[in-house]
């Protein structure tokens, strides 16, 4: 008879205590995130805990900790065990997840490409002056792509020009010029993989938001639904004083319209009258058809005979009619 024997691997204790150091973290934190390591320099990231002593606290530990802390939390955080795929870190704080990015977002920081890296985003060397010698410089900047020649004594870039694409591969003697240029395209620091809040799991992409262009478009959303209220009359404490403005502009507008006698209105009604009356006037008499403006030059004693002798050769296919409004 056959017995079957098992071995039981033997789980050390700071590893099962370092375990529980974390499920309890996770679970007295208002805020868990998983951030990524990879290409950080050790005094940049030594730098970065100091930076965020106040507001968050970093934990670094083994992948397999990390995995195994989250499953024994409960099953809304588990997702976040999905994103564990390289070196990683956990930060535990109570900054909301779009605050959490925005600042890790601004405290990275620019470093050199290397030579075989893939392109962050476009690459653009800008046409101009440099501040390399005539000399061997020259050759490297063609040999990397980049139209350069000289001029006046001076290294200069002929065109601007896009000499790698996202995602494309750095050459090596390109990864050299770049640095010698100190045009740094990537950004290094604490890579946000995925932040746990309230019973949801965000990724990166849902945090980078452009928080100006909700801004501007919250304020564009804002001035049009006050426009469509005042035009339809919805009173709110914020649309009275606008409606009102326009029921008593729209209410100065008929009155003079249809010339309705209202008190505190009399003198702007006399006046349109006025001037309706002079439009009239210079119309049957053959003047213009505007009220004279103030200031106006007056006419010499000859263009009035001019004027005079022209009223009385138009007076007869008038009919008389300017007679009655003598």
């Amino acid at each position: 008879m056959s017995v079957q024997v098992r071995h039981t691997e033997h789980v050390p204790e700071w590893k099962i205590a370092e375990v529980e150091d974390l499920v309890e973290r996770i679970q007295n934190s208002p805020v868990v995130a998983l951030v990524g390591l990879t290409d950080i320099p050790a005094k940049q990231l030594q730098d970065l805990r100091t930076q965020l002593r106040d507001g968050a606290t970093i934990k670094m530990v083994r992948n397999n900790i990390a995995r195994r802390a989250i499953e024994k939390c409960s099953g809304e955080i588990l997702p976040l065990a999905d994103e564990i795929d390289r070196q990683t870190a956990f930060i535990f704080t109570d900054v909301n997840p779009f605050r959490l990015y925005k600042m890790l977002e601004e405290k990275k920081q620019p470093m050199p490409i290397k030579a075989g890296g893939k392109a962050p985003t476009d690459i653009v060397i800008e046409k101009g002056e440099t501040s390399f010698s005539p000399g061997p410089m020259v050759g490297k900047l063609q040999t990397a792509g980049i139209p350069a020649a000289i001029k006046s004594g001076k290294v200069v870039i002929n065109e601007t020009k896009v000499i790698v694409e996202e995602g494309e591969t750095v050459s090596a003697q390109l990864a050299e010029v770049l640095s010698l240029m100190e045009i740094f395209p990537r950004k290094v620091g604490l890579e946000l993989l995925a932040v746990y809040e309230g019973g949801l799991v965000y990724k990166s992409e849902d945090l980078a938001i452009d928080v100006d262009a909700i801004l501007a478009q919250m304020s564009t959303a804002s001035a049009q639904a006050l426009g469509l209220a005042v035009e339809i009359g919805y009173a709110t404490p914020t649309t009275i004083a606008p409606i009102l403005q326009r029921a008593a502009s729209k209410a100065r507008n008929l009155v003079l319209e249809c010339a309705i006698p209202v008190p505190g209105m009399m003198e702007a009604l006399l006046a349109k009258a006025a001037a309706d009356a002079s439009v009239l006037t210079n119309l049957v008499e053959g003047g213009p058809a505007e009220a004279p403006a103030a200031g106006a030059p007056a006419e010499t004693g000859e263009e009035k005979a001019e004027e005079a002798e022209k009223e009385e050769n138009e007076e007869a296919g008038l009919g008389g009619l300017s007679a009655l409004f003598g």
